[in-house]
């Protein structure tokens, strides 16, 4: 028997008695195999690509896709591990825990990943002001956004997408950036100055994994199992027939033309625009405000109705001010900065376009290109768009001309406000029926499992350090959030295999005036005390409070960097086990002695304090019928504060912090961080 039939029978012999083990394990046999037999095409997850950051300390998972019985041969740092996909064509290795280091390559049959660090990741997860990016707040940091760079911090951004059917294998797009300039503007702000706190403290590589979609609910980062068995808002049968709805594919699609027409029937009842031309109609306008208030115009409101206005500034430069545009950068003459509008608009400079956005929240910064400003007059032309509600301008904001400004660093010779009573308006189009409502519609990817199957599942694979949750502004009327937050965290330990992955969890920041008299009801502040609450209800989590670094006239506030030092504060104590690290003071106990409240806070550090020198503020405290009433305060020792009302009553409850945009709040530790919002009942035992 010649030679190569014995090497071909004994191969025989090895696909019965290995090959058909399970592809968790290295099968040993297939290293006997030529090296040309690995060079069957193999599929990599997203993830797993060039620059990716794996984390150290735990074992080192590679995994793919391959056609059927294919030969898999995976080498990495000096290692070597042998599979072959299974029938289904998935297959699997791991490697050994490692330190951190690198770069490394790993090599998947002839597939090559180049640049591989070994360091520390972090997952963050939740809503916009997750993924609020670089561009979006360089305004505000002009020296990291344009000059900083740390090849060692890298980021992936998983691409918002959804699906129904279950789990998918793999995210639909995404990929690794490295910290440098040209990418930088694309990071999650939030993400980046985290990502530079954790590297400066521990000098290693750090991996951003940014898995978030503006306006998700929590329900939808929840997998379909788990939803089935949580009571829904409408109901136990809620989830069951969401669920089973959302996977008959003719029914979205039939959902989505219905949505589709009603729309077009909403819109077709808006009158014709007739554009900016010609002297009727226009009337004083004062910027900023929206067009449905007593004092837009001198004679009131613009209009009640949704619909287009237009809205003009004639200004006046002088020829010292151009020259100082020609000075300038050699491709503007300036920046507009406008502030934000509700909704979209379009913004012209002397007839040329200067920039558009299509929804409120983005902050208006447009270039103006070189040789468009003049000495004498110059015209501003804005046209402001709305379909469920008065539109116009945002009060608060900057709205402002800087000339020769150099973004972000508006290094301007001159600047023109843009506020004031001098400008012109009119309406342009307006809705026709005014009983008409913005006809519903259904956002796809906020659907229940939508999110957690296509931008969630395909991630868990790859072990990370731990979890920062941003998440909540979309969801302040539901009264089951902190339950369900609580499940979302047991989900996704029982995904990672990691009953102690370390959550951090951001408390909503103040937002919006307060429309009643304080004490009040409000939404806003129950969910941050929901918040608090899922923290309290799990181990390995902790809180970041933002009630005093948040912005009342945008849900977008852009002071990401003191959130980022918080975060990283929350992170090192979970994720370092750094118990000298910071957090926000918490109620750890409440008991009533007489007509007082004594709360007992834990994180004192070296004792509370007040950021304005003077007593606690903001204190309420309710009586036996659930009125609350404001309530004086003071520091007693290091952790204590005594709450009281001059009103003779027995208190049943206290709150903190209970409003919107609780302004008043001081209430810190010595390292600067503030205290929740919170309530507790006297019964509670915090």
């Amino acid at each position: 028997m010649s030679r190569n039939v014995l090497i071909a029978l004994f191969l025989v012999l090895c696909a019965g008695s290995c090959w058909m083990t399970s592809d968790k394990e290295p099968v040993a046999a297939l290293g006997l195999l030529q090296e040309d037999q690995y060079n069957a095409p193999v599929i990599l997850p997203k993830i797993l690509s060039d620059g990716l950051v794996l984390q150290r300390g735990k074992k080192i998972p590679v995994w793919g896709k391959a056609p059927a019985g294919v030969p898999v041969k995976v080498e990495f740092a000096g290692m070597e591990q042998y599979t072959r996909a299974d029938v289904s064509g998935n297959w699997n290795v791991s490697f050994p825990a490692m330190g951190p280091g690198g770069p490394y390559t790993l090599k998947v049959n002839d597939h090559l990943v180049n640049d591989i660090l070994v360091g520390d990741v972090w997952l963050f997860s939740g809503q916009s002001n997750t993924e609020l990016s670089v561009s979006r707040v360089a305004i505000r940091y002009p020296i990291e956004a344009t000059t900083y760079s740390n090849t060692q911090i890298r980021e992936f951004r998983a691409a918002t997408h959804y699906n129904f059917q279950g789990p998918l294998w793999d995210i639909p797009a995404g990929r690794w950036k490295l910290c440098v300039q040209e990418e930088i503007p694309e990071f999650s702000a939030l993400a980046f100055f985290f990502g530079m706190e954790w590297n400066q403290k521990h000098n290693i590589p750090v991996g951003l994994i940014v898995s978030a979609v503006g306006g998700s609910p929590l329900d939808a980062w929840l997998d379909e199992a788990t939803l089935r068995g949580f009571p829904g808002p409408t109901g136990p049968d809620h989830y069951p027939e969401r669920l089973t709805a959302l996977r008959r594919e003719c029914w979205v699609d039939s959902v989505k033309q219905a949505e589709t027409q009603a729309m077009a029937h909403y819109r077709s009842l808006f009158t014709p625009d007739p554009g900016p031309e010609g002297s009727q109609g226009w009337v004083p306008y004062r910027v900023p405000s929206f067009w449905d208030q007593a004092d837009a115009t001198p004679s009131g409101p613009l209009s009640q109705s949704p619909g287009s206005a237009w809205f003009k500034k004639v200004f006046y430069l002088t020829e010292t001010q151009i020259g100082h545009a020609q000075e300038g950068a050699p491709d503007q003459d300036g920046m507009l900065i406008l502030g934000t509008m509700t909704d979209a608009d379009r913004t012209f400079l002397n007839g040329t376009q200067v920039g558009s956005t299509v929804y409120q929240y983005p902050p208006r910064i447009y270039t103006i290109p070189k040789g468009l400003l003049k000495a004498g007059s110059n015209e501003l032309l804005i046209r402001i768009e709305n379909y469920w509600g008065p539109g116009g301008f945002t009060s608060g904001k900057d709205y402002a001309l800087y000339i020769g400004a150099v973004h972000p660093f508006y290094a301007m010779a001159d600047t023109v406000s843009l506020e004031g009573d001098d400008w012109m308006a009119r309406m342009g189009s307006t809705l026709t029926n005014a009983g008409a409502e913005y006809p519903a519609t259904t956002t796809w990817h906020y659907q229940p499992a939508g999110l957690y199957n296509a931008l969630l599942a395909p991630l868990t694979q790859l072990p990370v350090k731990g979890v920062i949750w941003y998440q909540g502004e979309s969801e302040t009327k539901r009264r089951d959030y902190g339950q369900m937050l609580s499940i979302l965290i047991d989900r996704w330990r029982e995904d990672w295999n990691d009953d102690a992955l370390p959550f951090v969890i951001v408390q909503l920041p103040n937002y919006m005036k307060d429309k009643a008299p304080w004490p009040m009801e409000t939404d806003w502040a129950n969910r941050r005390d929901e918040q608090l609450a899922a923290v309290r209800a799990r181990k390995h989590t902790a809180l970041v409070v933002t009630h005093d670094i948040g912005e009342w006239n945008d849900i977008h506030p852009l002071n990401k960097k003191d959130l980022a030092q918080r975060v990283f504060s929350a992170a090192e104590y979970l994720g370092a086990s750094n118990r000298k690290a910071p957090l926000s003071p918490l109620p750890q106990n409440v008991v009533l002695r007489g007509n007082r409240v004594l709360i007992t806070f834990s994180y004192a550090g070296k004792g509370l304090t007040t950021k304005d020198g003077l007593d606690p503020a903001h204190f309420a405290l309710a009586d036996g019928q659930g009125r609350y009433f404001r309530a004086s305060a003071r520091i007693i020792g290091k952790k204590k504060v005594a709450v009281w009302c001059v009103e003779d009553f027995v208190p049943r409850a206290v709150r903190y912090a209970w409003a919107n945009d609780p302004s008043e709040a001081n209430l810190q530790n010595d390292a600067g961080l503030p205290a929740p919002t919170f309530q507790c009942n006297l019964d509670d035992s915090k």
